[in-house]
């Protein structure tokens, strides 16, 4: 942690005391008040990762896909594309989002703290193409269609 992370962090002691929380902080808080702080390999914190998430739901249509946008760090592509997902499937709010991109980076740290890398950013693979022709209901169809008309179907 650089000196000011440490400010930060003993700042927020301070203000979660006088606000009449207990002194000291238990392990949990503490190791929240680190996160927030950005004391991580990336230099990051919840609020810039939220910032990073708005500008680029915002204007991600001006791209033709989020592997074009200019992302600041490779990582937030990764943590904004899951927030993405899961906050549409959940519906969530934004304070949720907020403790899911907390939750994210937490992972993305201890992903890179055990010796990983952030994958890069790549465009996803395309689905597959199915071969031109009918299709097999189509062609038992075309069978039944053809049985029936010689009268070999009542």
């Amino acid at each position: 942690m650089t000196e000011a992370q440490i400010k930060l962090v003993c700042q927020q002691c301070m203000e979660r005391c006088a606000m009449g929380n207990t002194w000291p902080p238990d392990l949990a808080e503490f190791v929240s008040l680190v996160s927030e702080s950005g004391a991580n390999p990336f230099g990051l914190t919840s609020d810039r990762v939220m910032e990073e998430y708005r500008r680029w739901r915002n204007e991600s249509y001006r791209y033709s896909g989020s592997d074009k946008y200019p992302w600041a760090q490779p990582v937030l592509y990764h943590v904004c594309i899951e927030m993405r997902r899961t906050g549409v499937e959940r519906q969530m709010t934004e304070g949720e989002l907020k403790k899911l991109a907390e939750k994210l980076l937490t992972k993305w740290t201890k992903h890179v703290g055990n010796g990983l890398s952030v994958p890069p950013i790549r465009r996803q693979l395309a689905a597959p193409q199915h071969p031109a022709g009918p299709t097999p209901a189509q062609l038992l169809m075309e069978e039944y269609k053809r049985r029936k008309a010689a009268g070999l179907i009542n």
